[in-house]
């Protein structure tokens, strides 16, 4: 996973420049927030039509933002759309699908820290 330069700060603190991360490639997570601390972040890019399926996240609330892109996203059978500078949170225990438009979606889900990350292309659904 190629990433953005990250700059440790005086007391752990992590920049990261997320612009300089091409929406355009395969599916699956770009970038992830270096471990140590209490929050786990993924940048994430969908293509056109890729679907992340139905899924049931029980043990954290996300936090999702738009970078570029748009599409669905569906929170217990309520549709909501998404587009760039679209700030969602989806609360734990919440059946959710993300379906990308057109253009894919890229975004940056943030929760706080558990297991790895599981999206991989191959549990991206392609149109």
């Amino acid at each position: 996973m190629n990433g953005p330069h990250h700059t440790p700060g005086p007391i752990g603190v992590t920049v990261a420049d997320l612009g300089s991360l091409s929406p355009a490639g395969g599916p699956g997570a770009v970038w992830s927030l270096p471990h140590g601390g209490d929050l786990d972040a993924n940048l994430v890019r969908l293509r056109p039509g890729d679907t992340i399926d139905d899924h049931i996240n029980d043990d954290v609330d996300v936090l999702m933002f738009v970078q570029s892109g748009g599409g669905a996203l569906v929170v217990d059978d309520t549709e909501h759309p998404l587009r760039s500078d679209v700030l969602a949170l989806v609360p734990k225990g919440s059946r959710r699908r993300i379906t990308a438009g057109p253009k894919g979606v890229f975004y940056l889900s943030v929760h706080h820290r558990r297991g790895p990350l599981t999206i991989t292309p191959t549990s991206v659904r392609g149109r």
